[in-house]
């Protein structure tokens, strides 16, 4: 399985210096936006070339399944990514950002909706458990919680995906993007060592039944230096 993991294009709350103004899901911003249709263009373009640990040199990522958070700047990158290249997002509840969906103050918040993904988002395909009252729905996570929901992660791809003969595409975060790759190189957090991945950055981790792969990380070569956020 060759796996990318994508970030989500940057988001209003990426925008702020502080905390004064965010939103607790916030959408993309107006770069955001851009990213997220540069990326979508690269991902579909046959300009893209993919030969690493392939028996050829080839055009294009050629990807078979799209996953994303339930996070609104997730769904509108890879709402944009299924535009051009024909999938359907899927979305990966587990992938979400740390923390869950949050305000200061506030604990326990919804997060949106089935009914309000199948209105704003009509082609992401929505899993059949997540709640009718929105995907979140509890406190903050803790710093404990979002490492053992990345190592599960780990674990899914090590087990159940590592055999797949598919090129995946995820839709994922900052946070998460580091979480999971802290348990697949260290089984958990770093001691102050970390991974930082820019918006709509892409990397690639390639599994099989032996392990793993990392083929390259925060790979932003579809994005012009002022969109480099």
């Amino acid at each position: 399985m060759e796996l990318y993991l994508i970030r989500h294009g940057q988001s209003f709350n990426n925008t702020l210096s502080n905390a004064e103004g965010r939103m607790s899901d916030p959408p993309l911003s107006e770069v955001g936006e851009r990213q997220a249709k540069l990326v979508a263009e690269y991902l579909h373009s046959s300009a893209a070339k993919c030969h690493y640990g392939r028996e050829s040199f080839e055009e294009g990522f050629g990807l078979d399944r799209l996953y994303c958070s339930a996070h609104l700047r997730c769904l509108n990158t890879a709402t944009e990514i299924g535009e051009r290249t024909g999938l359907t997002p899927e979305i990966w509840i587990d992938v979400h950002e740390e923390m869950g969906v949050w305000l200061e103050g506030e604990r326990a918040l919804p997060g949106i909706t089935p009914a309000q993904i199948r209105e704003r988002f009509p082609k992401v395909k929505v899993p059949g458990d997540m709640g009718a009252d929105g995907w979140w729905n509890r406190p903050v996570e803790s710093e404990e919680e979002w490492v053992a929901r990345a190592g599960r992660v780990a674990h899914q791809l090590r087990t159940e995906m590592a055999h797949l003969d598919e090129r995946i595409a995820v839709v994922t975060h900052g946070g998460f993007t580091k979480d999971l790759l802290s348990a697949l190189v260290n089984g958990g957090p770093m001691d102050g060592d970390s991974f930082s991945t820019q918006n709509t950055s892409i990397a690639r981790i390639d599994f099989d039944l032996r392990g793993f792969q990392i083929r390259y990380l925060n790979r932003v070569e579809h994005l012009p230096p002022e969109l480099v956020t």
